[in-house]
């Protein structure tokens, strides 16, 4: 079976299977996906409290080892904030020679494989020409906390090349 590439815009880790992508403008799509993951994300906001700073500098020190042990950035940017929305935030560039989808692919399996709490998670993965955007919520336990992360990561730019002067 083959694996399947990631389809942005998209929310959690599969594809959107709910509408038939020739009749949908990729527009539509994505607010419809960030508005499905911002509904998601705002019920766990009303039953659990956001993290405490120590949570947080514990998840915002993971992410900034996992995006500068990729090798798919340059430059990144990992902080902690007191909205609600994004208690953790992230500016990324990444290196040109990436597609917007291979950013988005890992990005997810990043968030997948030990970034986000094992009790639950939603995500969300907007991508747009040289521009990834990855939102991600989740609990620690039934009676834990939670974290929110927004990411931004835009592809950088390859060097001008300098002119042959006589």
């Amino acid at each position: 079976m083959t694996p399947l590439r990631p389809v942005c815009p998209r929310i959690f880790t599969r594809p959107v299977r709910d509408a038939d992508p020739s009749l949908v403008a990729p527009s539509a799509m994505a607010a419809l996906n960030l508005l499905t993951f911002h509904s998601i994300r705002a019920a766990i906001q009303v039953n659990a409290a956001p993290g405490d700073v120590e949570a947080l500098v514990a998840v915002e020190t993971q992410l900034r080892e996992r995006l500068l042990g990729s090798g798919l950035f340059e430059e990144v940017e990992v902080g902690h904030t007191d909205d609600v929305n994004q208690l953790i935030i992230a500016l990324c560039t990444f290196r040109p020679f990436y597609t917007e989808g291979d950013v988005a692919e890992r990005l997810e399996a990043m968030w997948d494989g030990d970034l986000r709490y094992p009790f639950w998670e939603a995500h969300a993965v907007r991508c747009e020409r040289d521009h990834v955007e990855f939102e991600g919520a989740s609990r620690a336990s039934e009676f834990g906390h939670y974290v929110t992360v927004h990411l931004v990561a835009q592809r950088s730019g390859i060097p001008a090349q300098r002119t042959a002067t006589s």
